[in-house]
């Protein structure tokens, strides 16, 4: 009887996860077949595929701007958000200090909707003369990124053993060196799951993109894609292509960094 139960539990759960795998995989692969079909072949398996989508897109200069402006604004958030995130996720999970147990207060700030705080930051950003530009964007994707990335790091740093560090200060190893070359690397996952969680958010972000970059140049791949909807129409190979190279970065990424990412996720050593 147990056993029986024990099936029909596992089955069960492998129902749930074939159900929510079929939810998140069977969109991506009809905009996978869709991007390769011929125009009008509305079968489920094309009759033949086609780089004919791919080739135009490739050929209009402005994917490639598009491209480099989210790949800089994704990487210079990443160079902002990982020390200051570091710094402060070791201060928190290794020094006394009055407030610290308000640390989680700073969740608050990346469950804020965009929509709410648009308006004053657009404003802010006019001021510091700093509107219609890729600065902006860098540094209010670094302020919405960093609580999490902070929180993270400090609960990766309160899973490494104390003893290793007190041991090297004991033997003489200033704080700052220690830091580097002994805290640092033991936190690797998690510096990882830093580095792709701020890079997929940062390469996605649209709305503070459209509202702090109004200059088509400056404009970023998820706006490169509304405005290859509004020129394309009801294209819907060459649309889908757009989505699929959008893709194509952030899910190389993860792919590459899957374990590390999931180990510094959930705060574990890899083996």
């Amino acid at each position: 009887m147990k056993h029986a139960t024990r099936t029909l539990q596992r089955g069960l759960v492998w129902l749930a996860f074939l159900g929510i795998a079929a939810f998140v995989l069977l969109p991506l692969l009809w905009g996978l077949r869709t991007s390769f079909a011929p125009d009008l072949d509305n079968k489920v398996i094309p009759s033949f595929l086609t780089l004919k989508n791919y080739s135009e897109l490739l050929s209009r200069p402005e994917i490639l701007l598009y491209s480099r402006n989210s790949l800089v604004i994704s990487l210079c958030t990443i160079i902002v958000v990982l020390p200051v995130g570091l710094i402060g996720a070791y201060a928190l999970a290794r020094f006394q200090f009055v407030g610290k147990n308000l640390g989680f207060v700073f969740m608050i700030i990346p469950l804020l909707p965009a929509i709410a705080v648009l308006v004053p930051l657009v404003a802010y950003m006019n001021r510091l003369h700093l509107y219609n530009s890729l600065v902006a964007v860098i540094l209010v994707n670094s302020v919405f990124n960093l609580p999490f990335a902070t929180w993270m790091l400090r609960n990766f740093i309160l899973a490494n053993p104390i003893s290793i560090e007190e041991a090297a200060l004991i033997d003489g190893c200033s704080r700052v060196r220690m830091l580097f070359t002994i805290a640092i690397p033991m936190m690797t996952p998690g510096i990882v799951a830093v580095v792709v969680y701020t890079f997929i958010n940062s390469w996605n972000a649209l709305i503070y993109s459209f509202a702090l970059t109004p200059s088509p140049t400056l404009r970023v791949m998820p706006q490169g894609i509304l405005a290859f909807m509004g020129s394309w129409g009801t294209q819907w190979g060459g649309i889908t292509a757009v989505g699929m190279l959008a893709l194509l970065p952030p899910l190389l990424l993860f792919l590459i960094f899957q374990r590390t990412f999931v180990a510094g996720l959930f705060g574990y050593q890899l083996k």
